[in-house]
């Protein structure tokens, strides 16, 4: 059965990548996708933009970010554990404003949070290669560029094990050529997208509204 991946968990339901929210999402999901960062404490917080209120996420302490947000606890974010986390999970690791110290860290703190059926993702295709070894799950690349497939087809060619992760415009591309039972399509909300990629034969597709794309599985 072709898999559906959760996108930030239930967002149209509750807070993104919150915990609430990835877990309300297995009701309907094979997996949730989040997003993953680091704090100035060096915590792991969910949470898909780079700055809070003008301020990068990388240069605010756990506390300052929770003060900035209404009514959120701790444990709603900051991922400690993996137990937090009911189901599998697409882990989408944020370095965009990180410097190289910064990313080791994160990827790091990451190692002991995986589970072996987990998916680690990210757009820094050289942190996933360096440090694919050290995974105990799966791992992949994204990518939304159309000139970014040509060396992603390379990549599926060494290694069989990689996932590709790709917006859905560059699936209708003539150089879309990708495996794709390593494929998963982001980000899906149409019922006749939905089920023409998974009669595609795609790994999984990523939705804001799993809740509802559910319904259209096979």
């Amino acid at each position: 059965m072709k898999k559906i991946f959760g996108h930030r968990g239930l967002p149209l339901i509750h807070m993104e990548n919150s915990i609430t929210s990835l877990n309300a999402a297995f009701e309907y999901c094979d997996y949730v996708e989040t997003d993953v960062r680091i704090t100035a404490d060096n915590n792991l917080i969910l949470f898909h933009n780079s700055n809070l209120n003008g301020k990068l996420i990388k240069d605010l302490t756990t506390r300052e970010i929770l003060s900035q947000l209404d009514d959120v606890h701790q444990d709603e974010l900051i991922l400690s554990t993996r137990d937090q986390i009911k189901g599998k999970v697409n882990f989408e690791i944020k370095t965009d404003t990180l410097l190289q110290p910064q990313i080791d860290i994160l990827f790091q703190k990451m190692l002991p949070i995986f589970s072996p059926e987990d998916i680690v993702t990210s757009f820094n295709w050289k942190s996933i290669q360096d440090f694919k070894e050290l995974f105990s799950c799966h791992y992949g690349i994204i990518l939304d560029q159309e000139d970014a497939l040509f060396e992603a087809k390379s990549l599926s060619i060494h290694d069989e094990q990689m996932f590709f992760m790709v917006e859905r415009t560059l699936v209708d591309s003539r150089n879309f050529d990708l495996p794709l039972h390593r494929t998963v399509i982001w980000t899906v909300n149409e019922k006749n997208d939905f089920v023409h990629f998974l009669d595609m034969g795609a790994f999984g597709v990523i939705t804001d509204i799993p809740d509802t794309m559910h319904i259209y599985r096979k």
